[in-house]
């Protein structure tokens, strides 16, 4: 069974009242959820609000899920854009404190959360020793060798993981029409 195939049976399930399915559709969506709230919202209690929000209205919206209109995956997203534009509003309401300045906040672009949704879903399918080499050194900006020392691996070991991560992250973004392959 197809990936998003196994999302809209777990979200029928969930219609029906299965909790077990809740659990695991959350298990499936909560790293790319807060990584859309991070980017949308920049901000980490806002992001995992909007975690526990979407998941909320999954549970409480599931029997309007219509499969013929699309997948689970693209119905989650669209509650996720409206949870994470109803916590911008909402944070725009509250009084800021003299303190903190206020952040400039971006406007939601729906075609790079996409994007980066689907980079997050393709990072999750690489193994485990890839995609901690990858987060490490994109999402935590560590140079090659500091990966190496946190991880107390040899550099080299590091470079190999690195390149066959992005390698094979990169064709899977292809075959998904992510990105457009390179003309090497």
């Amino acid at each position: 069974m197809a990936r998003a195939d196994a999302e809209n049976e777990l979200l029928r399930a969930v219609a029906r009242g299965d909790p077990d399915a809740l659990g695991e559709l959350y298990r499936a969506f909560e790293r790319p959820l807060y990584s859309v709230g991070m980017r949308w919202l920049s901000d980490p209690k806002l992001a995992e609000e909007l975690v526990q929000e979407v998941t909320f209205r999954i549970w409480r919206r599931a029997t309007t899920f219509d499969g013929r209109r699309g997948a689970a995956s693209s119905w989650i997203f669209g509650i996720a854009r409206n949870v994470a534009a109803d916590l911008a509003r909402e944070r725009a309401r509250r009084p800021i404190a003299v303190a903190d300045p206020p952040r400039v906040q971006e406007t939601l672009d729906e075609e790079k959360a996409w994007e980066a949704w689907q980079v997050s879903l393709e990072l999750k399918r690489l193994p485990r020793q890839q995609q901690e080499i990858i987060e490490l050194a994109y999402g935590r900006d560590m140079t090659q060798a500091e990966v190496a020392r946190t991880l107390g691996i040899p550099l080299g070991t590091v470079k190999t993981r690195l390149y066959a991560g992005l390698k094979s992250l990169r064709r899977s973004l292809v075959e998904r029409g992510v990105v457009e392959e390179s003309s090497r």
